[in-house]
């Protein structure tokens, strides 16, 4: 029996999926594109899971589309099908999830792959990581929402320099760039995920949540329409039950301080 292309571990709130494809750098056939949507369909639906964390077994992230699948692409309208409703419903996918997401990055990071880390809420990547937006090296178009994403983190000028020139870039670059949260050498990397995501799985659930839907939401309407959708969100959640017990806390803190002497 082959071994699953995808894996997933629960553990104290953290949903671990793991690209499981080592030997072809984490390469993504069709099979694990849909194995990777409908893993984080099912963490998503999962109320103990308060994180979810994105990684490649050994030591890439993923190189993206494997080859085998490039080269299988003939007909157009069935590719059109596969990349809007499989590809395109993965990174949507990520985007969805109520949890936030982190993308722990080693190695190469290429192509579709690129677009799938930076879909995840949180990129922590090893300094040495390699970044590349290598489409146009290989003579087709942007994929997994980077022509989404690289005008939205780091500007056109630069999102044209990547996806134009398909340059490599390293971890500590993309996070000087603004492009991921942070780098740090690779032997600090497993520690410093650990200890964001325990940040994170401390936080308010519905509260991550509703700001994460509010900030993904903002690209798609004006001022207006992004102070309704916060007025919603907030309306529910000043009514709830975390806040009270918040600001009771908070109260008693301060009914305990010592008095200024006046």
């Amino acid at each position: 029996m082959s071994e699953k292309q995808v894996l997933i571990s629960k553990k104290s709130g953290l949903a671990t999926i793991t690209i499981n494809r080592p030997k072809v750098m984490n390469a993504l056939t069709a099979e694990t594109m849909s194995s990777l949507l409908a893993a984080f369909e099912e963490v998503g639906a999962d109320p103990e899971t308060r994180v979810v964390l994105l990684q490649g077994a050994g030591g890439n992230f993923t190189t993206g589309a494997d080859m085998s699948l490039l080269g299988a692409s003939t007909d157009s309208t069935q590719s059109f099908q596969f990349m809007k409703n499989t590809a395109g419903g993965l990174i949507l996918a990520l985007k969805k999830a109520p949890q936030p997401v982190i993308c722990k990055v080693r190695g190469n990071v290429y192509g579709y792959g690129f677009g799938l880390a930076l879909a995840g809420d949180f990129v922590i990547a090893a300094d040495e990581a390699r970044f590349c937006e290598a489409f146009v090296n290989l003579g087709i178009s942007l994929d997994g929402g980077a022509s989404y994403f690289l005008p939205h983190l780091v500007g056109m000028a630069k999102a044209k320099e990547m996806a134009l020139l398909g340059d490599v870039i390293s971890g500590k670059e993309a996070a000087a760039l603004g492009l991921i949260y942070k780098s740090v050498p690779d032997a600090e990397l497993d520690r410093e995920t650990e200890l964001l995501a325990g940040r994170l799985a401390a936080k308010s659930a519905p509260a991550m949540s509703s700001i994460k839907e509010t900030l993904e939401k903002s690209y798609d309407a004006d001022l207006a329409a992004a102070l309704e959708r916060e007025a919603v969100h907030q309306s529910t959640l000043l009514a709830g039950d975390e806040l009270k017990g918040a600001i009771k806390l908070f109260l008693e803190s301060r009914e305990k301080r010592p008095k200024a002497e006046g």
